[in-house]
């Protein structure tokens, strides 16, 4: 329903500037158009900060598939280590294992810019650490990277190091899909992953 929104919105708006264009080289008053174009961006944006700021995390349990399509990856196992190596984190290391599964019925499957980020309560996002994965993989070996291609049926696992402050709260996992003009479609509640302090 979000995407079917942000579409109809999105064309509408296409179609309006068109209209516009013609009118202005035809030298027609451009005042109605601007009004209605103004009116669709206004009316889209406002829902969209409605739903953003009642949107809620939503706590699942550990293996709990989150679903794009038919792209699925979950949060099996967290560890933490002060370490790894010679590398020392300048918070904590925190280590994800991730499977990735293909649920569809006939196609191989590859997701758009997938990415894992971990957040605290004052909403700082963290990203892999480069040096964190770096330190793991000397260790662990060479990890899979998240937008891998899956074939029928077949499921995956791998590993990422995030270097989070040691008094960061409420840590949460999130898993997300799709380009950067996936933010512009109406918010809803998130699934995430819960990162208890005894982890």
């Amino acid at each position: 329903m979000d995407t079917l929104l942000f579409l109809i919105t999105i064309i509408s708006v296409l179609v309006l500037l068109i209209r516009l264009i013609i009118k202005l080289v035809k030298r027609k008053s451009i005042a109605g158009t601007s009004k209605l174009t103004g009116i669709i961006l206004l009316a889209y944006s406002i829902i969209w900060l409605i739903f953003y700021g009642t949107a809620t995390n939503q706590v699942v349990p550990l293996a709990s598939d989150i679903c794009f399509d038919d792209w699925c990856a979950t949060v099996i196992k967290i560890d933490k280590t002060g370490n790894l190596g010679s590398i020392i984190a300048k918070g904590q290391f925190i280590i994800l294992h991730i499977k990735m599964s293909n649920h569809a019925r006939g196609i191989a499957q590859k997701p758009s810019e997938p990415r894992v980020h971990i957040s605290d309560s004052q909403n700082n996002l963290w990203a892999v650490s480069a040096i964190g994965q770096q330190a793991f993989e000397k260790i662990m070996g060479k990890q899979i990277a998240l937008d891998q291609k899956l074939e029928l049926h077949q499921s995956l696992e791998t590993q990422f190091v995030f270097d989070v402050p040691k008094d960061a709260n409420d840590l949460v996992i999130l898993i997300e899909e799709g380009p950067f003009i996936t933010k512009f479609l109406i918010p809803g509640n998130k699934k995430v992953f819960k990162i208890q302090s005894n982890q």
